[in-house]
């Protein structure tokens, strides 16, 4: 689609597909939820807007809006950023400009999309940016972010020299990486500004959708049971060889008149063995005291006497 753009007299007309009616917006800044005080310059004067709810909304609404501010004696400033948000020449008019701002935001339609991070690639007939303050990181992000909230702008890069953005009144032109500001490229993206197609919302509550939505859980749901349950493990047994049984010995019938003598039956019955401690004495004998052999005197036995 084409939107016309007015600056200085003159419309220009640039072609990109992206909606005119996005709702999807992005806040990137605020002045008063984290004291963003910029100091943007080059925006238009909106003198029939007398409330800050009625300038974000002017903007919100507006495709080709990424800043608005709300001034206490000058009232709604809005647009695109022309010059770039700065310190306006000194810190002592950004502290009196913080003073007179007392609403204001950065704002991004849609959603971005990197097509390819640029690497030694310069894009040429793109517009200058101004970022002097803050280290070279947070330079390289403010000319990121710039681009961003440019539904025109699809090329930005950073080199020795600084940003530079693709706007409406700069649209790119061609790429080199012979050039020596490509040799000395710092950052860069081409990007894709994308809204998703706006559908209003039906009285209702969209049943189909709830319905299959559940069928698939459940179904989900089942599946996963299933995969948990234990498979019952099979108990597997030896083959046992059965042998057939031997067929009974032929039986005889002994003659009526023998008898058998019977064999009394003997039943062991095992007796609890018990272990009776006993105690050893030792007896102790009393040494005899020898005694002196007593010497008897000798007896003359006299000879016995034959009788003849």
């Amino acid at each position: 689609m084409k939107v016309a753009f007015l600056l200085l007299g003159t419309a220009y007309e640039v072609a990109f597909a992206f909606p005119a009616d996005c709702p999807n917006v992005t806040v990137i800044h605020d002045v008063v939820a984290n004291n963003w005080y910029g100091g943007c310059m080059g925006l238009d004067h909106k003198t029939g807007v007398k409330t800050a709810a009625a300038c974000e909304e002017q903007c919100k609404t507006n495709m080709n809006c990424s800043i608005w501010q709300m001034t206490n004696t000058t009232g709604c400033w809005s647009g695109n950023v022309v010059h770039g948000c700065r310190s306006r020449g000194s810190d002592k008019a950004l502290d009196n400009f913080a003073e007179e701002l007392k609403a204001g935001q950065r704002l991004q339609h849609g959603f971005i999309k990197v097509v390819k991070t640029n690497v030694k690639l310069q894009t040429t007939g793109l517009k200058h940016y101004p970022v002097t303050t803050g280290t070279q990181e947070k330079r390289i992000d403010r000319c990121k972010i710039n681009c961003y909230t440019d539904v025109s702008c699809n090329v930005w890069q950073f080199g020795s020299d600084g940003c530079w953005v693709e706007h409406y009144t700069s649209p790119a032109k061609s790429t080199s990486t012979e050039s020596a500001w490509a040799k000395a490229m710092i950052a860069g993206e081409t990007i894709e500004h994308t809204c998703p197609p706006y559908v209003p919302e039906e009285g209702g509550l969209p049943w189909p959708w709830i319905i299959a939505g559940i069928t698939l859980g459940l179904l989900a749901l089942g599946a996963i049971c299933f995969a948990l349950q234990k498979t019952p493990k099979v108990k597997k047994t030896r083959a046992v060889k059965i042998e057939p049984k031997a067929a009974p010995a032929p039986h005889h019938e002994e003659p009526e008149h023998e008898e058998h003598e019977e064999v009394p039956l003997v039943y062991f019955v095992p007796q609890p063995t018990m272990l009776i401690p006993q105690q050893s004495v030792v007896m102790q004998q009393p040494l005899m005291m020898q005694q002196p052999m007593m010497q008897q005197p000798m007896m003359m036995q006299a000879a016995p006497q034959y009788m003849y």
